[in-house]
């Protein structure tokens, strides 16, 4: 398991530098929102070579899988793609995403409907299979629009009907505070990726661990299905505390 911690394109030198003196951490997951953003991202390469250290993408929070407008939908098959292509330098590792977000009330009168938008999106022939993609769970606090992955129906659903091999589960501990369900035992083995933080169960504030609600026995469940890479986005400030905490379990 691969310890890892997050970052955008404007503070990446600051986690570089966290992974120089925290040598545990081997792994850097970067948000990437724009295609112009990889040229930049590019440069650190040699940075990420002599430390050691993989990469994972977060995709832009925008991206919607259960977009109902096919031309936008496929917009983003092929912002991914590109994506990819530009930072084949570095082996991406995986590419993280959310599934997206539809009109709260269209929502819940046809879930079905945006779920197979999904299944499409993942089975597109002109999505590069090599991609290693990876779909979180959310949460929704019934506004206008709702994410749609804010329960494990929806993962069980998506795994069982997509023809994609090469597509995982990454489980958001924060998320999980908000809207609760059972992630863990359901979506084992699908299980690749963590995302560690705690919250106070209103608010996605990526505090550290043992700051908020989340308790020790169920991150110690957590980590007993070894996931791939346990990635702590949380506070920079954090980082040295929940290390040290994860170190006693």
């Amino acid at each position: 398991m691969k310890v890892g911690i997050s970052a955008l394109l404007f503070n990446i030198e600051e986690a570089i530098e966290i992974c120089k003196s925290e040598k545990c951490i081997k792994h850097i997951e970067v948000g990437i929102d724009n295609l112009e953003e990889c040229e930049e991202l590019i440069k650190y390469k040699k940075d990420f070579e002599k430390l050691g250290l993989s990469i994972g993408i977060h995709l832009p929070m925008e991206l919607n899988t259960c977009e109902n407008i096919i031309y936008i939908r496929n917009s983003w098959i092929s912002f991914i793609n590109e994506i990819n292509k530009k930072l084949s330098d570095l082996n991406i590792e995986y590419f993280n995403m959310h599934l997206g977000y539809a009109i709260t009330n269209r929502l819940e009168n046809n879930r079905i409907k945006y779920l197979n938008n999904i299944v499409r999106f993942f089975n597109d022939n002109y999505l590069n299979s090599n991609i290693v993609i990876s779909i979180e769970n959310t949460y929704s606090k019934r506004g206008d629009f709702s994410n749609i992955g804010n329960n494990v129906r929806d993962f069980e659903y998506i795994f069982n009907n997509t023809m994609r091999k090469k597509l995982c589960f990454c489980y958001d501990t924060g998320h999980f505070l908000i809207n609760k369900d059972n992630y863990i035992n359901k979506l084992s083995e699908k299980l690749k990726i963590v995302h560690l933080s705690d919250n106070d169960g209103i608010n996605d504030i990526h505090i550290g661990i043992g700051k908020g609600l989340l308790c020790m026995e169920h991150i110690k469940k957590v980590l007993e299905y070894n996931p791939e890479y346990l990635v702590l986005e949380i506070d920079y400030k954090d980082i040295k505390d929940t290390l040290i905490t994860l170190k006693s379990l």
